[in-house]
């Protein structure tokens, strides 16, 4: 009865993971969407950026910071000297001489010198490329915060380290192509493809080596996330969970968190995917296995030894243990064993299930299961939300315009998948709304008339392309943009189009990161277009609105609203406004500047019905409050106060609002006093 009881309850921890961690659909869109922007980002670039670690293997579970790769294009290692051909002449060569298993020296061969105060020289050896004096340049051309950690360059969250491409595969990691493995993993496609990429230079040496400061160490970190992409789903899960149990039961009790890192675990998934577990994971076999892959790597502590993956004979034990920091580890290992749904029930990450999983009865697992349907819809929610998390606020203008280039290149030779170019359609509009506000900005400051037209037609062309991908937010902008230059003629005609384009049953959604949980908008979408057979760009611009973004002193936004960022500190978030709201504000502005009444009045009777429906409005105290600016400047003064009074109401339930500073309370107060020096002014005449 016991065992049953196990069963039941690992049934349903083994789906919760699906939720928790994302299903197989939700980590195939994470690793497309970030494998296509670092690539199209990246190209035509000195540097050829690859996320590495829990972030470039997707993995939802991380202990640290983000990982990457930065890798010299312009120079080459010769894994032999016998690689050599003439095509190399024009780059930077260098030589691998092995010396411990895992590093080398890298000998200067020819082509151009980085800086000749990077190289050393060893007696009569020759000249070579020093590890040290690298990463010490590294860290000059950072920011002051930044530090160095091995061979990475940690900096606001981010570790980055320079990384020189090896041609050839190395010599000492010829036995991982050809040696004999239990199980069929990796299949000879992975293996082709790891050959094909592979592997890297970074600079560190070996730790106790007396040429530590000119050794680098050879990385497999890009074949590594290659190998992880290659697992199939219930190993993926598997490979997490050894991670959160290993973190967060192993490494966070006391004296036990310096031995086991995350490198080790996934050195250990690799060894024993390949030699030891079975061929399919499930709820049935899953104790078994954790158990399996802990006791292997109890004897490896108890060996002193973890043999490097590719390099079995490079032990990623850097120093050996004290006696009794074994002991605890190694006694903490035999807990786990002992009880392991217990101890991952334990685990923080696994508290949203705890309750389900030791409930009596044992909660039914089909309460997890998720329709065909359903999966559809929450896969294109969580691909807009993937794309909504994508960084493109700090870019630079050369930087926006290479990046467009690389888009439109890659539109028109680069044979992509539906998703792919789905991305690539989003990722265009993000840089390209981007390089629409720098050129705006730029246009403001520049005194030449040329240069103005440059700008502005440029940026009307970022904007107009940007917004084929989506309905409102490429367009919104233009209309700003046309707005903040007093053209208020194209402003209304981008607005006409926008409202041309919105279906009666588009759905509303107020941002990205919350569409999946948001079940009434779900099933609205799931009825509009799951049975569409057409690119998820397509199900954007005809089925879904989305908010418009609005910053602190963003030049692209109308005075109005800059006056009411005012009152948020200097330090505030972006602010997502519904897009209906704003687009009827633009359209009550441009009809009062032309002085046309009616067509004003009008405008702010659709801002009035917004205000009370709230699939269009959804609650914003930002919406409220530009209603209430609205009836405020024509004069309906009780109007403006409900408005600011819901905007006030809204606004006290966000923690990061005060009393010192909510717009709805400043407004109303505003208004008020307003409204009485008027009556006042009557009573004294």
């Amino acid at each position: 009865m016991g065992d049953q009881l196990d069963f039941y309850k690992l049934s349903y921890l083994w789906k919760g993971c699906d939720h928790l961690m994302g299903f197989k659909e939700f980590v195939d869109i994470r690793r497309t969407v970030l494998l296509t922007w670092m690539d199209i980002e990246s190209r035509d670039y000195v540097l050829d950026r690859k996320a590495i670690g829990s972030l470039g293997e997707n993995v939802g579970y991380s202990s640290g910071a983000n990982d990457e790769l930065a890798i010299l294009r312009k120079t080459c290692v010769l894994s032999e000297e016998s690689l050599w051909n003439p095509s190399l002449s024009s780059i930077s060569l260098l030589l691998a001489e092995n010396v411990e298993p895992g590093y080398c020296l890298l000998k200067y061969i020819s082509g151009p010198v980085f800086s000749e105060d990077l190289y050393d020289a060893i007696n009569d050896s020759g000249v070579y490329f020093s590890s040290y004096k690298v990463i010490r340049k590294f860290l000059d051309l950072t920011p002051t915060n930044a530090r160095s950690e091995g061979p990475f360059i940690v900096v606001n969250g981010q570790r980055i380290t320079g990384a020189l491409p090896v041609l050839g595969w190395p010599r000492v990691a010829k036995k991982w192509t050809k040696r004999d493995r239990k199980r069929c993993w990796p299949g000879t496609e992975t293996l082709d493809k790891v050959i094909r990429d592979g592997c890297h230079c970074v600079p560190v040496g070996a730790p106790k080596s007396v040429t530590k400061h000119l050794e680098w160490q050879l990385s497999f970190s890009v074949a590594e996330c290659t190998l992880v992409h290659s697992m199939d789903h219930s190993f993926f899960k598997l490979y997490q969970i050894l991670k959160i149990l290993v973190h967060e039961r192993l490494n966070k009790m006391e004296d036990c968190g310096k031995i086991v890192s995350s490198y080790m675990i996934k050195t250990l998934m690799f060894w024993m995917c390949e030699n030891k577990l079975p061929n399919f994971i499930c709820a049935g076999n899953l104790k078994e296995s954790i158990g399996e892959c802990l006791t292997q790597l109890e004897e490896w502590i108890r060996e002193n030894f973890i043999p490097h993956y590719f390099i079995p004979e490079r032990n990623l034990f850097e120093r050996n243990f004290r006696p009794l920091e074994k002991a605890k580890v190694l006694e903490r290992l035999s807990v786990l064993k002992s009880d392991i749904l217990k101890e991952l029930l334990r685990c923080p990450f696994f508290k949203a299930v705890e309750t389900e999983v030791t409930a009596e009865p044992p909660q039914s697992v089909d309460s997890l299961n998720i329709t065909s349907d359903d999966m559809k819809t929450r896969c294109d929610f969580f691909f807009f939300e993937c794309i909504g998390n994508t960084f493109c606020n700090g870019i630079r203008w050369p930087e926006a315009i290479r990046i467009l280039q690389n888009f439109e290149n890659a539109f028109a030779y680069d044979s992509q998948s539906d998703l792919q170019l789905s991305t690539s359609k989003q990722m265009y509009f993000k840089v390209a709304n981007a390089a629409g506000k720098i050129a705006y900005r730029v246009m403001k400051n520049s005194f030449s008339n040329k240069r103005k037209y440059e700008l502005l037609h440029l940026s009307e062309k970022f904007l107009k392309i940007g917004c084929s991908a989506d309905v409102t937010s490429g367009k919104l902008s233009l209309a700003s943009l046309y707005f903040c230059l007093e053209k208020n003629e194209k402003c209304l005609n981008v607005t006409d189009a926008v409202l041309r384009d919105i279906l009666p049953s588009t759905v509303y959604v107020r941002g990205f990161e919350n569409m999946s949980y948001n079940s009434s908008r779900r099933n609205h979408y799931q009825e509009l277009a799951s049975s569409e057979h057409i690119s998820l760009s397509q199900k954007m611009k005809r089925y879904c609105l989305t908010d418009i973004e609005i910053i602190q002193s963003t030049s692209l936004w109308p005075a109005v609203i800059d006056l009411e960022i005012e009152t948020f500190p200097r330090e505030t978030r972006l602010i997502k406004m519904p897009a209906l709201v704003y687009l009827y504000l633009l359209r009550f502005l441009c009809f009062e500047i032309q002085g046309d009444e009616i067509l004003k009045m009008e405008a702010l009777s659709e801002l009035s019905a917004i205000a009370y429906d709230d699939e269009h409005n959804d609650g914003s105290f930002l919406a409220y409050d530009v209603i209430g600016i609205c009836h405020e400047r024509v004069g309906n003064y009780s109007q403006a106060v409900e408005m600011f009074g819901k905007a006030s109401k809204e606004a006290k339930i966000l923690d990061w609002i005060n009393e010192n500073m909510n717009p709805g309370l400043l407004r109303i107060g505003i208004v008020l006093n307003k409204r009485f020096r008027e009556m006042r002014q009557r009573n004294y005449l």
